[in-house]
């Protein structure tokens, strides 16, 4: 009798130490980061110049095009394809790269204008193809590829609000400057300083192209390692996981984003929030 009452006695100690240790421990989380993918999912922009001037290098921008979907291929990746000149035209919704791109370089025409007082709305469908993006598809990155000359006249948008837009929608920005005439001091005439500034302001790269196979070859391989770096170092949203113990705790979550705050569920029941890309939780102070 001795021997089970000092067991019971025993046994009732250590329920209580357990308890006691459940109710006072501190908030765990477990960060439950979506490891990178090999083949980041990716949502593709792609603006083609068809105003009257690249009248002797349209065929040209449709090779871009279809050199793009065979170095892309494989890639786990949807895009759009937009033209201007005149007009801002849509020429292909999301897609899936491998069954899309090739279709769509076969429909790339020039405009045909008057001659007179010819708009190219280069910013206006940067912004388009820009917001395109930002509502996005669920991607994990995005980019967003111009093939032209580079020059923009008559847009109603500001190239401010250009560059504003594609830094805060975390939007890597390249362009493949094509043109039929020489090129000078390493630029496409004397446009496409614009261009080669949201590049660099969005980790992306601007390339003179001019009509090298070449230059193309380099420039489109370029373009994918840079964004295959920029997804690795940018992983998809994160979910954490708080869990609670029993014990409410009041919490910080600190992301890329900014910081929210996050209270513990007093019945042990699993919270989890999303944030943007990365994120962290720590417990600040204990609620009851």
């Amino acid at each position: 009798m001795k021997g089970e009452a000092l067991f019971a006695t025993v046994l009732l100690r250590l329920l209580a130490c357990f308890l006691a240790t459940a109710a006072t421990s501190p908030l765990t989380y477990a960060q439950n980061e979506t490891e990178p993918r090999t083949n980041p999912r990716l949502a593709l922009g792609i603006l083609v110049d068809t105003s009257p001037h690249e009248k002797k290098v349209i065929e040209f921008e449709r090779e871009v095009v279809r050199s793009i979907a065979q170095r892309f291929d494989g890639l786990v990746a949807q895009s759009f394809v937009i033209s201007y000149a005149g007009n801002v035209n849509l020429l292909q919704d999301w897609s899936p790269i491998e069954t899309s791109l090739e279709k769509t370089s076969r429909q790339i025409d020039l405009q045909v204008g008057d001659g007179k007082n010819e708009r190219i709305l280069l910013n206006d469908a940067l912004k388009d193809a820009l917001l395109k993006l930002a509502a996005g598809n669920g991607s994990d990155s995005k980019a967003l590829i111009v093939i032209g000359e580079g020059n923009d006249l008559g847009s109603a948008t500001k190239y401010s609000q250009i560059k504003k837009l594609a830094k805060s929608g975390h939007v890597q920005c390249f362009a493949l400057l094509v043109a039929s005439h020489d090129l000078i001091g390493g630029r496409v005439r004397h446009f496409g300083f614009d261009l080669y500034d949201l590049a660099g302001a969005t980790k992306g790269r601007a390339y003179d192209v001019y009509t090298s196979r070449e230059h193309l070859d380099k420039a489109v391989k370029d373009t994918l390692k840079r964004i295959q770096k920029f997804a690795s170092r940018h992983p998809p949203d994160a979910t954490v996981s708080l869990l609670t113990n029993q014990v409410a705790w009041d919490c910080l979550l600190e992301s890329d984003n900014g910081l929210s705050s996050v209270t513990g569920d007093r019945f042990g029941r699993t919270i989890e929030v999303r944030c943007a890309r990365s994120c962290r939780a720590a417990p600040q102070r204990r609620l009851w």
